[in-house]
Protein backbone atom coordinates (compact mmCIF):
# COMPACT_ATOMS: atom_id res chain seq x y z
CA UNK A 1 0.00 0.00 0.00
CA UNK A 2 1.58 3.31 -1.11
CA UNK A 3 2.33 6.27 1.10
CA UNK A 4 0.13 8.45 -1.11
CA UNK A 5 -2.85 6.06 -0.58
CA UNK A 6 -2.36 6.04 3.20
CA UNK A 7 -2.02 9.83 3.24
CA UNK A 8 -5.31 10.29 1.41
CA UNK A 9 -7.09 7.82 3.74
CA UNK A 10 -5.78 9.64 6.80
CA UNK A 11 -7.02 12.96 5.38
CA UNK A 12 -10.46 11.54 4.58
CA UNK A 13 -11.20 9.94 7.98
CA UNK A 14 -8.91 11.99 10.18
CA UNK A 15 -10.80 15.18 9.43
CA UNK A 16 -14.07 13.55 10.55
CA UNK A 17 -12.53 12.30 13.81
CA UNK A 18 -11.03 15.62 14.86
CA UNK A 19 -13.71 17.98 13.53
CA UNK A 20 -15.42 18.78 16.84
CA UNK A 21 -12.30 19.00 19.04
CA UNK A 22 -10.52 21.06 16.39
CA UNK A 23 -13.49 23.46 16.26
CA UNK A 24 -13.13 24.02 20.01
CA UNK A 25 -9.38 24.52 19.71
CA UNK A 26 -9.61 26.89 16.72
CA UNK A 27 -12.45 29.05 18.06
CA UNK A 28 -10.95 29.38 21.53
CA UNK A 29 -7.51 29.99 20.04
CA UNK A 30 -8.81 32.95 18.05
CA UNK A 31 -10.32 34.48 21.20
CA UNK A 32 -7.12 33.92 23.17
CA UNK A 33 -5.09 35.65 20.44
CA UNK A 34 -7.03 38.86 21.03
CA UNK A 35 -7.77 38.51 24.73
CA UNK A 36 -5.83 41.65 25.65
CA UNK A 37 -7.73 43.63 23.06
CA UNK A 38 -11.18 42.35 24.12
CA UNK A 39 -12.17 43.25 27.72
CA UNK A 40 -15.03 40.76 27.35
CA UNK A 41 -12.42 37.99 27.31
CA UNK A 42 -9.91 39.38 29.79
CA UNK A 43 -10.27 42.66 31.74
CA UNK A 44 -7.98 45.43 30.61
CA UNK A 45 -4.99 45.89 32.90
CA UNK A 46 -4.65 49.12 34.90
CA UNK A 47 -1.34 50.76 35.85
CA UNK A 48 0.14 52.58 38.85
CA UNK A 49 3.55 54.07 39.54
CA UNK A 50 4.52 51.92 42.57
CA UNK A 51 6.32 48.65 41.69
CA UNK A 52 6.87 47.25 45.23
CA UNK A 53 3.98 45.46 47.02
CA UNK A 54 3.11 47.33 50.22
CA UNK A 55 -0.48 46.21 51.02
CA UNK A 56 -0.82 43.41 53.59
CA UNK A 57 -2.84 40.21 53.08
CA UNK A 58 -5.74 41.36 55.20
CA UNK A 59 -6.25 44.33 52.86
CA UNK A 60 -6.12 42.01 49.86
CA UNK A 61 -8.71 39.64 51.32
CA UNK A 62 -10.94 42.53 52.31
CA UNK A 63 -10.80 43.89 48.76
CA UNK A 64 -11.84 40.48 47.40
CA UNK A 65 -14.68 40.25 49.87
CA UNK A 66 -15.84 43.70 48.74
CA UNK A 67 -16.86 42.13 45.41
CA UNK A 68 -20.44 41.00 46.03
CA UNK A 69 -20.55 39.30 42.61
CA UNK A 70 -17.61 37.01 43.49
CA UNK A 71 -19.09 35.65 46.71
CA UNK A 72 -15.74 35.52 48.55
CA UNK A 73 -15.98 34.53 52.21
CA UNK A 74 -12.36 33.53 52.78
CA UNK A 75 -9.08 32.57 51.16
CA UNK A 76 -10.55 29.24 50.02
CA UNK A 77 -12.67 31.15 47.48
CA UNK A 78 -9.58 32.75 45.86
CA UNK A 79 -7.89 30.77 43.05
CA UNK A 80 -4.69 32.85 42.79
CA UNK A 81 -3.08 36.25 43.21
CA UNK A 82 -0.96 37.53 40.32
CA UNK A 83 1.54 40.31 41.17
CA UNK A 84 2.63 42.55 38.27
CA UNK A 85 5.45 44.85 39.58
CA UNK A 86 6.06 46.27 36.10
CA UNK A 87 2.51 47.62 36.07
CA UNK A 88 2.16 48.40 39.75
CA UNK A 89 -0.87 46.15 40.26
CA UNK A 90 -1.91 42.76 41.59
CA UNK A 91 -4.80 40.64 40.32
CA UNK A 92 -7.01 38.73 42.78
CA UNK A 93 -8.77 35.98 40.77
CA UNK A 94 -11.59 34.00 42.37
CA UNK A 95 -12.91 30.52 41.65
CA UNK A 96 -16.06 32.17 40.35
CA UNK A 97 -13.90 33.88 37.64
CA UNK A 98 -14.20 37.41 39.00
CA UNK A 99 -11.07 39.51 38.99
CA UNK A 100 -10.16 42.49 41.19
CA UNK A 101 -7.15 44.63 40.22
CA UNK A 102 -5.53 46.27 43.26
CA UNK A 103 -2.82 48.92 43.55
CA UNK A 104 0.45 47.54 44.94
CA UNK A 105 0.92 50.62 47.09
CA UNK A 106 -2.16 50.40 49.32
CA UNK A 107 -4.43 47.66 47.98
CA UNK A 108 -6.94 50.18 46.60
CA UNK A 109 -9.41 48.55 44.20
CA UNK A 110 -8.73 49.81 40.65
CA UNK A 111 -11.15 47.61 38.74
CA UNK A 112 -13.57 44.69 39.22
CA UNK A 113 -14.61 42.65 36.17
CA UNK A 114 -15.62 39.16 35.08
CA UNK A 115 -12.73 37.15 33.59
CA UNK A 116 -13.53 34.66 30.79
CA UNK A 117 -10.02 33.93 29.50
CA UNK A 118 -9.42 31.08 31.96
CA UNK A 119 -12.66 29.40 30.89
CA UNK A 120 -11.70 29.78 27.23
CA UNK A 121 -8.28 28.24 28.00
CA UNK A 122 -10.06 25.21 29.47
CA UNK A 123 -12.02 24.87 26.24
CA UNK A 124 -8.78 25.21 24.31
CA UNK A 125 -6.95 22.31 26.02
CA UNK A 126 -10.09 20.20 26.62
CA UNK A 127 -9.90 20.26 30.43
CA UNK A 128 -13.37 21.88 30.55
CA UNK A 129 -14.82 18.52 29.55
CA UNK A 130 -12.82 16.64 32.19
CA UNK A 131 -9.42 14.96 32.39
CA UNK A 132 -10.64 11.92 30.45
CA UNK A 133 -11.75 14.06 27.51
CA UNK A 134 -8.46 15.98 27.63
CA UNK A 135 -6.32 12.83 27.52
CA UNK A 136 -8.44 10.52 25.35
CA UNK A 137 -10.05 12.98 22.94
CA UNK A 138 -8.11 16.25 22.63
CA UNK A 139 -4.63 14.70 22.86
CA UNK A 140 -5.33 12.09 20.13
CA UNK A 141 -6.96 14.83 18.04
CA UNK A 142 -3.74 16.84 18.29
CA UNK A 143 -1.70 13.84 17.13
CA UNK A 144 -4.09 13.30 14.22
CA UNK A 145 -3.79 17.00 13.26
CA UNK A 146 0.01 16.67 13.27
CA UNK A 147 -0.34 13.65 10.97
CA UNK A 148 -2.65 15.64 8.69
CA UNK A 149 0.00 18.39 8.47
CA UNK A 150 2.74 15.90 7.56
CA UNK A 151 0.69 14.03 4.98
CA UNK A 152 -0.71 17.29 3.58
CA UNK A 153 2.82 18.55 3.01
CA UNK A 154 3.67 15.27 1.28
CA UNK A 155 0.57 15.42 -0.94
CA UNK A 156 1.41 19.02 -1.87
CA UNK A 157 4.93 18.00 -2.92
CA UNK A 158 3.83 14.80 -4.65
CA UNK A 159 3.00 16.35 -8.10
CA UNK A 160 6.39 18.06 -8.23
CA UNK A 161 8.22 14.88 -7.21
CA UNK A 162 6.26 12.89 -9.81
CA UNK A 163 7.03 15.43 -12.53
CA UNK A 164 10.75 15.32 -11.76
CA UNK A 165 10.73 11.53 -11.76
CA UNK A 166 8.98 11.40 -15.13
CA UNK A 167 11.41 13.90 -16.61
CA UNK A 168 14.37 11.87 -15.33
CA UNK A 169 12.96 8.63 -16.77
CA UNK A 170 12.10 10.27 -20.09
CA UNK A 171 15.54 11.82 -20.64
CA UNK A 172 17.20 8.69 -22.16
CA UNK A 173 14.23 8.25 -24.52
CA UNK A 174 14.62 11.82 -25.74
CA UNK A 175 18.31 11.28 -26.38
CA UNK A 176 17.56 8.06 -28.28
CA UNK A 177 14.96 9.78 -30.43
CA UNK A 178 17.38 12.61 -31.16
CA UNK A 179 20.00 10.09 -32.29
CA UNK A 180 17.51 8.22 -34.50
CA UNK A 181 15.82 11.32 -35.93
CA UNK A 182 18.37 14.10 -36.43
CA UNK A 183 15.74 16.40 -37.90
CA UNK A 184 13.16 15.85 -35.18
CA UNK A 185 12.10 18.73 -33.01
CA UNK A 186 13.20 18.30 -29.41
CA UNK A 187 11.73 20.44 -26.68
CA UNK A 188 14.42 22.60 -25.12
CA UNK A 189 14.40 23.74 -21.50
CA UNK A 190 13.36 27.34 -21.03
CA UNK A 191 16.50 29.49 -20.70
CA UNK A 192 17.00 31.27 -17.43
CA UNK A 193 17.17 35.08 -17.59
CA UNK A 194 20.72 36.36 -17.67
CA UNK A 195 21.86 38.01 -14.44
CA UNK A 196 22.13 41.79 -14.47
CA UNK A 197 25.63 43.06 -15.38
CA UNK A 198 27.88 43.91 -12.46
CA UNK A 199 27.62 47.38 -10.94
CA UNK A 200 29.59 48.54 -7.90
CA UNK A 201 28.05 48.95 -4.50
CA UNK A 202 29.61 50.98 -1.71
CA UNK A 203 32.97 49.47 -2.67
CA UNK A 204 34.26 48.82 -6.16
CA UNK A 205 35.59 45.42 -7.18
CA UNK A 206 39.02 45.47 -8.82
CA UNK A 207 40.21 42.88 -11.33
CA UNK A 208 43.46 42.49 -13.15
CA UNK A 209 43.50 43.65 -16.77
CA UNK A 210 44.39 40.11 -17.88
CA UNK A 211 41.32 38.69 -16.12
CA UNK A 212 39.19 41.08 -18.20
CA UNK A 213 40.95 40.29 -21.49
CA UNK A 214 43.11 43.44 -21.54
CA UNK A 215 46.84 43.45 -22.18
CA UNK A 216 48.41 44.69 -18.93
CA UNK A 217 51.63 45.97 -20.50
CA UNK A 218 49.84 47.82 -23.29
CA UNK A 219 47.41 49.40 -20.83
CA UNK A 220 50.30 50.49 -18.61
CA UNK A 221 51.96 52.14 -21.63
CA UNK A 222 48.71 54.01 -22.41
CA UNK A 223 48.50 55.28 -18.82
CA UNK A 224 52.14 56.38 -18.87
CA UNK A 225 51.39 58.28 -22.09
CA UNK A 226 48.42 60.05 -20.41
CA UNK A 227 50.60 61.11 -17.48
CA UNK A 228 53.34 62.39 -19.83
CA UNK A 229 50.66 64.29 -21.78
CA UNK A 230 49.53 66.37 -18.81
CA UNK A 231 47.69 69.55 -19.84
CA UNK A 232 50.09 72.48 -20.18
CA UNK A 233 47.60 74.97 -18.70
CA UNK A 234 48.25 76.19 -15.13
CA UNK A 235 46.99 73.90 -12.38
CA UNK A 236 45.47 76.94 -10.68
CA UNK A 237 42.05 77.04 -12.34
CA UNK A 238 41.51 80.73 -11.56
CA UNK A 239 44.80 81.67 -13.19
CA UNK A 240 43.95 79.45 -16.13
CA UNK A 241 40.59 81.22 -16.46
CA UNK A 242 42.17 84.66 -16.76
CA UNK A 243 44.61 83.34 -19.37
CA UNK A 244 41.70 82.07 -21.51
CA UNK A 245 37.98 82.84 -21.06
CA UNK A 246 38.76 85.71 -18.68
CA UNK A 247 40.07 87.73 -21.61
CA UNK A 248 36.66 87.70 -23.32
CA UNK A 249 34.19 90.61 -22.87
CA UNK A 250 32.50 90.37 -19.45
CA UNK A 251 35.04 87.64 -18.61
CA UNK A 252 35.28 88.31 -14.86
CA UNK A 253 34.96 85.14 -12.80
CA UNK A 254 31.79 85.06 -10.67
CA UNK A 255 31.92 81.52 -9.27
CA UNK A 256 34.40 79.44 -7.27
CA UNK A 257 37.63 78.10 -8.77
CA UNK A 258 39.82 75.35 -7.31
CA UNK A 259 43.41 74.36 -8.12
CA UNK A 260 43.48 70.93 -9.74
CA UNK A 261 45.47 67.83 -8.87
CA UNK A 262 47.71 65.37 -10.69
CA UNK A 263 46.86 63.73 -14.03
CA UNK A 264 44.26 61.17 -13.02
CA UNK A 265 42.21 58.38 -14.50
CA UNK A 266 40.13 55.26 -14.02
CA UNK A 267 39.57 52.40 -16.48
CA UNK A 268 36.59 50.04 -16.22
CA UNK A 269 35.81 46.92 -18.16
CA UNK A 270 32.60 45.04 -17.51
CA UNK A 271 32.04 47.54 -14.70
CA UNK A 272 35.14 46.30 -12.83
CA UNK A 273 38.12 48.57 -12.11
CA UNK A 274 41.13 47.32 -14.06
CA UNK A 275 43.35 50.40 -13.63
CA UNK A 276 43.53 53.78 -11.89
CA UNK A 277 46.21 56.41 -11.52
CA UNK A 278 46.82 59.85 -10.09
CA UNK A 279 44.35 61.07 -7.47
CA UNK A 280 40.96 59.50 -8.26
CA UNK A 281 39.62 60.39 -4.79
CA UNK A 282 40.40 64.08 -5.24
CA UNK A 283 37.43 66.38 -5.85
CA UNK A 284 38.22 68.75 -8.72
CA UNK A 285 36.37 70.96 -11.13
CA UNK A 286 35.10 68.92 -14.06
CA UNK A 287 34.06 71.93 -16.17
CA UNK A 288 31.68 71.03 -19.00
CA UNK A 289 31.21 67.39 -18.01
CA UNK A 290 28.72 69.20 -15.76
CA UNK A 291 26.54 69.68 -18.84
CA UNK A 292 25.94 65.92 -19.08
CA UNK A 293 24.77 65.91 -15.46
CA UNK A 294 22.54 68.89 -16.21
CA UNK A 295 20.96 67.06 -19.15
CA UNK A 296 20.50 64.05 -16.85
CA UNK A 297 18.31 66.04 -14.42
CA UNK A 298 16.27 67.25 -17.41
CA UNK A 299 16.03 63.59 -18.45
CA UNK A 300 14.79 62.66 -14.98
CA UNK A 301 12.06 65.30 -15.36
CA UNK A 302 11.17 63.89 -18.78
CA UNK A 303 10.95 60.35 -17.39
CA UNK A 304 8.61 61.50 -14.60
CA UNK A 305 6.26 63.44 -16.82
CA UNK A 306 7.30 66.91 -15.61
CA UNK A 307 8.38 67.53 -19.19
CA UNK A 308 5.77 66.22 -21.60
CA UNK A 309 7.86 66.47 -24.77
CA UNK A 310 11.30 67.81 -25.69
CA UNK A 311 9.53 69.53 -28.61
CA UNK A 312 7.54 71.75 -26.23
CA UNK A 313 8.57 75.40 -26.15
CA UNK A 314 10.38 76.15 -22.92
CA UNK A 315 8.61 79.38 -21.97
CA UNK A 316 5.26 77.64 -21.46
CA UNK A 317 6.64 75.75 -18.42
CA UNK A 318 8.34 78.74 -16.81
CA UNK A 319 7.01 80.68 -13.83
CA UNK A 320 8.04 84.28 -13.06
CA UNK A 321 11.55 84.23 -11.58
CA UNK A 322 12.33 86.65 -8.76
CA UNK A 323 15.99 87.42 -8.13
CA UNK A 324 16.96 87.04 -4.48
CA UNK A 325 17.16 90.34 -2.58
CA UNK A 326 18.82 90.36 0.82
CA UNK A 327 17.96 94.02 1.52
CA UNK A 328 15.10 96.30 0.52
CA UNK A 329 15.79 99.60 -1.31
CA UNK A 330 16.90 102.26 1.17
CA UNK A 331 14.41 104.66 -0.37
CA UNK A 332 11.17 102.93 -1.36
CA UNK A 333 9.94 103.99 -4.74
CA UNK A 334 13.35 104.81 -6.20
CA UNK A 335 13.32 101.62 -8.29
CA UNK A 336 9.81 102.23 -9.61
CA UNK A 337 9.45 101.10 -13.24
CA UNK A 338 12.53 98.87 -13.21
CA UNK A 339 12.01 95.16 -14.07
CA UNK A 340 11.57 93.11 -10.90
CA UNK A 341 11.54 89.62 -12.47
CA UNK A 342 13.98 87.65 -14.62
CA UNK A 343 12.35 86.73 -17.93
CA UNK A 344 14.71 84.92 -20.32
CA UNK A 345 11.83 84.32 -22.76
CA UNK A 346 10.60 87.86 -23.37
CA UNK A 347 11.68 88.19 -27.02
CA UNK A 348 9.71 86.73 -29.94
CA UNK A 349 12.73 84.61 -30.96
CA UNK A 350 13.24 83.13 -27.48
CA UNK A 351 9.58 82.13 -27.23
CA UNK A 352 10.09 79.72 -30.15
CA UNK A 353 12.91 77.78 -28.45
CA UNK A 354 12.21 74.17 -27.42
CA UNK A 355 13.86 72.01 -24.78
CA UNK A 356 15.47 70.00 -27.58
CA UNK A 357 17.03 73.19 -28.98
CA UNK A 358 18.60 74.07 -25.61
CA UNK A 359 19.86 70.52 -25.05
CA UNK A 360 21.50 70.42 -28.49
CA UNK A 361 22.90 73.98 -28.28
CA UNK A 362 20.97 74.98 -31.38
CA UNK A 363 18.65 77.56 -29.76
CA UNK A 364 20.53 80.79 -30.66
CA UNK A 365 18.96 82.21 -27.49
CA UNK A 366 19.45 85.98 -27.17
CA UNK A 367 19.90 87.97 -23.99
CA UNK A 368 21.91 88.36 -20.80
CA UNK A 369 21.85 86.09 -17.73
CA UNK A 370 23.76 86.55 -14.47
CA UNK A 371 25.54 89.55 -16.01
CA UNK A 372 26.87 87.59 -19.01
CA UNK A 373 25.56 88.47 -22.51
CA UNK A 374 25.32 85.42 -24.73
CA UNK A 375 27.40 87.11 -27.46
CA UNK A 376 30.33 87.55 -25.01
CA UNK A 377 30.99 83.79 -24.75
CA UNK A 378 33.55 82.92 -27.43
CA UNK A 379 32.66 86.08 -29.38
CA UNK A 380 33.19 86.26 -33.13
CA UNK A 381 36.17 88.11 -34.49
CA UNK A 382 33.83 90.73 -35.99
CA UNK A 383 32.82 92.92 -33.05
CA UNK A 384 30.25 94.72 -35.19
CA UNK A 385 28.12 91.55 -35.20
CA UNK A 386 28.10 91.00 -31.45
CA UNK A 387 24.79 92.73 -30.81
CA UNK A 388 23.41 93.30 -34.30
CA UNK A 389 23.40 90.01 -36.20
CA UNK A 390 20.11 88.43 -37.22
CA UNK A 391 18.94 85.42 -35.19
CA UNK A 392 18.86 81.96 -36.74
CA UNK A 393 15.79 79.80 -36.38
CA UNK A 394 16.07 77.41 -33.42
CA UNK A 395 17.37 74.00 -34.44
CA UNK A 396 19.17 75.20 -37.58
CA UNK A 397 22.56 76.29 -36.26
CA UNK A 398 24.89 74.86 -33.58
CA UNK A 399 26.89 77.08 -31.24
CA UNK A 400 28.60 75.93 -28.04
CA UNK A 401 27.61 78.64 -25.56
CA UNK A 402 27.69 78.54 -21.75
CA UNK A 403 25.24 81.41 -21.24
CA UNK A 404 22.59 79.36 -23.03
CA UNK A 405 23.52 76.32 -20.95
CA UNK A 406 22.89 78.41 -17.85
CA UNK A 407 19.51 79.40 -19.28
CA UNK A 408 18.73 75.66 -19.43
CA UNK A 409 19.81 75.29 -15.79
CA UNK A 410 17.44 78.10 -14.77
CA UNK A 411 14.60 76.55 -16.80
CA UNK A 412 15.22 73.12 -15.22
CA UNK A 413 15.24 74.65 -11.72
CA UNK A 414 11.83 76.19 -12.39
CA UNK A 415 10.59 72.92 -13.89
CA UNK A 416 11.63 70.86 -10.85
CA UNK A 417 10.81 73.68 -8.41
CA UNK A 418 13.81 72.48 -6.43
CA UNK A 419 17.58 73.08 -6.36
CA UNK A 420 19.15 70.89 -9.06
CA UNK A 421 21.83 69.37 -6.77
CA UNK A 422 19.00 67.86 -4.69
CA UNK A 423 17.44 66.42 -7.84
CA UNK A 424 20.75 65.01 -9.07
CA UNK A 425 21.44 63.33 -5.73
CA UNK A 426 17.94 61.86 -5.39
CA UNK A 427 17.39 60.61 -8.92
CA UNK A 428 20.85 60.01 -10.47
CA UNK A 429 24.04 60.05 -8.39
CA UNK A 430 22.49 58.76 -5.18
CA UNK A 431 20.92 55.64 -6.74
CA UNK A 432 24.21 54.71 -8.47
CA UNK A 433 26.16 54.94 -5.21
CA UNK A 434 28.20 58.08 -5.82
CA UNK A 435 30.15 59.53 -2.92
CA UNK A 436 28.92 62.42 -0.82
CA UNK A 437 31.94 64.59 -1.71
CA UNK A 438 30.69 66.10 -4.97
CA UNK A 439 29.34 69.65 -5.04
CA UNK A 440 27.50 71.55 -7.77
CA UNK A 441 27.98 75.31 -7.57
CA UNK A 442 26.47 78.27 -9.36
CA UNK A 443 27.62 81.87 -9.58
CA UNK A 444 27.73 84.26 -6.64
CA UNK A 445 24.96 86.36 -8.22
CA UNK A 446 22.81 83.42 -9.49
CA UNK A 447 20.37 83.35 -6.57
CA UNK A 448 16.59 83.41 -6.85
CA UNK A 449 13.67 83.23 -4.42
CA UNK A 450 11.85 79.93 -4.99
CA UNK A 451 8.78 79.12 -2.89
CA UNK A 452 10.00 81.43 -0.15
CA UNK A 453 13.54 80.09 0.14
CA UNK A 454 16.81 81.24 -1.43
CA UNK A 455 18.00 78.87 -4.16
CA UNK A 456 21.23 79.05 -6.13
CA UNK A 457 20.80 78.27 -9.81
CA UNK A 458 23.78 76.11 -10.66
CA UNK A 459 25.91 76.61 -13.74
CA UNK A 460 26.45 74.15 -16.55
CA UNK A 461 30.24 74.33 -16.37
CA UNK A 462 33.23 76.22 -15.02
CA UNK A 463 33.37 78.90 -17.72
CA UNK A 464 33.19 81.72 -15.13
CA UNK A 465 33.75 79.43 -12.15
CA UNK A 466 31.43 76.99 -10.45
CA UNK A 467 29.94 73.91 -12.03
CA UNK A 468 30.44 70.35 -10.81
CA UNK A 469 33.28 69.58 -8.39
CA UNK A 470 33.62 65.78 -8.35
CA UNK A 471 36.12 62.92 -8.06
CA UNK A 472 37.08 60.46 -10.79
CA UNK A 473 35.29 57.51 -9.16
CA UNK A 474 31.95 59.30 -9.32
CA UNK A 475 32.63 60.30 -12.92
CA UNK A 476 33.27 56.63 -13.69
CA UNK A 477 29.95 55.64 -12.12
CA UNK A 478 28.11 58.12 -14.30
CA UNK A 479 30.01 56.86 -17.35
CA UNK A 480 29.03 53.28 -16.51
CA UNK A 481 25.38 54.38 -16.17
CA UNK A 482 25.44 55.89 -19.66
CA UNK A 483 27.29 52.89 -21.09
CA UNK A 484 24.51 50.67 -19.68
CA UNK A 485 21.94 53.00 -21.32
CA UNK A 486 20.43 54.25 -18.08
CA UNK A 487 20.31 50.90 -16.25
CA UNK A 488 22.09 50.32 -12.94
CA UNK A 489 21.94 46.60 -12.34
CA UNK A 490 18.21 45.85 -12.37
CA UNK A 491 17.20 49.45 -11.65
CA UNK A 492 16.22 51.92 -14.37
CA UNK A 493 17.75 55.35 -13.61
CA UNK A 494 17.34 57.07 -17.01
CA UNK A 495 14.85 55.81 -19.55
CA UNK A 496 15.92 54.06 -22.74
CA UNK A 497 14.10 56.81 -24.64
CA UNK A 498 16.16 59.54 -22.98
CA UNK A 499 19.44 57.77 -23.69
CA UNK A 500 18.34 57.30 -27.31
CA UNK A 501 17.65 61.03 -27.63
CA UNK A 502 20.99 61.85 -25.99
CA UNK A 503 22.82 59.65 -28.53
CA UNK A 504 20.92 61.00 -31.54
CA UNK A 505 23.22 63.25 -33.64
CA UNK A 506 22.31 66.93 -33.86
CA UNK A 507 21.55 67.84 -37.47
CA UNK A 508 23.82 70.93 -37.69
CA UNK A 509 26.53 69.17 -35.62
CA UNK A 510 26.45 65.35 -36.08
CA UNK A 511 29.16 64.77 -33.44
CA UNK A 512 26.96 66.27 -30.69
CA UNK A 513 23.90 64.75 -29.06
CA UNK A 514 22.35 66.16 -25.92
CA UNK A 515 24.77 68.18 -23.85
CA UNK A 516 27.40 67.07 -23.23
CA UNK A 517 27.27 63.75 -25.10
CA UNK A 518 29.97 63.95 -27.79
CA UNK A 519 29.39 61.34 -30.50
CA UNK A 520 31.92 59.63 -32.75
CA UNK A 521 29.69 59.86 -35.81
CA UNK A 522 31.70 58.81 -38.89
CA UNK A 523 34.67 58.59 -36.46
CA UNK A 524 35.20 62.35 -36.80
CA UNK A 525 35.43 63.11 -33.08
CA UNK A 526 37.93 60.36 -32.14
CA UNK A 527 39.34 58.63 -35.26
CA UNK A 528 41.06 55.91 -33.17
CA UNK A 529 37.77 54.83 -31.54
CA UNK A 530 34.81 52.95 -33.04
CA UNK A 531 31.88 54.97 -34.39
CA UNK A 532 29.65 53.69 -31.56
CA UNK A 533 31.83 55.33 -28.90
CA UNK A 534 30.80 58.54 -27.16
CA UNK A 535 32.03 60.73 -24.34
CA UNK A 536 31.24 63.44 -21.83
CA UNK A 537 33.83 66.18 -22.24
CA UNK A 538 34.92 69.23 -20.26
CA UNK A 539 37.75 71.71 -20.31
CA UNK A 540 40.94 70.67 -18.64
CA UNK A 541 40.72 68.25 -20.42
CA UNK A 542 38.20 66.15 -18.44
CA UNK A 543 36.75 63.18 -20.30
CA UNK A 544 34.44 60.26 -19.57
CA UNK A 545 34.94 58.01 -22.59
CA UNK A 546 32.48 55.19 -23.27
CA UNK A 547 33.02 52.32 -25.74
CA UNK A 548 29.92 50.09 -25.58
CA UNK A 549 31.28 47.47 -28.02
CA UNK A 550 34.37 46.98 -25.86
CA UNK A 551 32.38 47.24 -22.57
CA UNK A 552 34.83 49.97 -21.63
CA UNK A 553 34.62 53.20 -19.61
CA UNK A 554 37.66 55.45 -19.29
CA UNK A 555 37.94 58.56 -17.13
CA UNK A 556 40.93 60.71 -17.90
CA UNK A 557 41.59 64.11 -16.30
CA UNK A 558 44.08 66.87 -16.97
CA UNK A 559 45.38 65.55 -20.29
CA UNK A 560 46.37 67.76 -23.21
CA UNK A 561 43.40 67.88 -25.60
CA UNK A 562 45.51 67.04 -28.65
CA UNK A 563 46.75 63.82 -27.00
CA UNK A 564 43.35 62.30 -26.24
CA UNK A 565 42.82 60.41 -29.50
CA UNK A 566 46.26 58.82 -29.31
CA UNK A 567 45.71 57.87 -25.66
CA UNK A 568 42.35 56.26 -26.45
CA UNK A 569 43.88 54.43 -29.38
CA UNK A 570 46.47 52.91 -27.05
CA UNK A 571 43.80 51.87 -24.53
CA UNK A 572 41.60 50.30 -27.20
CA UNK A 573 44.57 48.48 -28.70
CA UNK A 574 45.14 46.84 -25.30
CA UNK A 575 41.68 45.26 -25.40
CA UNK A 576 41.87 41.73 -26.75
Amino acid sequence: MSLAFLSRRLHRWGVVLVALPFLCVAASGILLQVKKQLPWVQPKEQRTAVATPQADWDVILAAAQAMPEAGVTGWEDIERVDVRPGKGIMKVITHSRWEAQLALADGAVLQVAYRRSDLIEQFHDGSFFGDAAKLWLFLPSGLVMFGLWLTGLYLWLLPYLTKRKRARLARPTAITLLALLPGALVAQPRPRPAPAPYVPGATWEHRSPAAMQVDSAALAQAIAFAIRSEARAPRDMEENHYRTFGREPFGQGIGPFKPRGEPTGVVLRGGYVIASWGEPDRVDMTHSVTKSLLSAVVGAAFDRGLLRSVRDTVWRSQAPTYRLRTTAPSEPGTTYGEPMLIDPWATPHNRTITWDDLLRQTSDWEGTLWGKPEWADRPSANAAEWTTRARKAPGTSYEYNDVRVNVLALAATNLWRRPLPEVLQEHVLGPIGASRTWRWYGYDNAWITLDGRPVQVVSGGGHWGGGMFINAWDMARFGLLTQRRGLWGDRRILSEEWVRLSLTPTAPQPTYGYMNWFLNTDRKWMPSAPASAFGHVGNGTNLIFVAPEQDLVVVVRWIENGAIDEFLGKVLAAVR
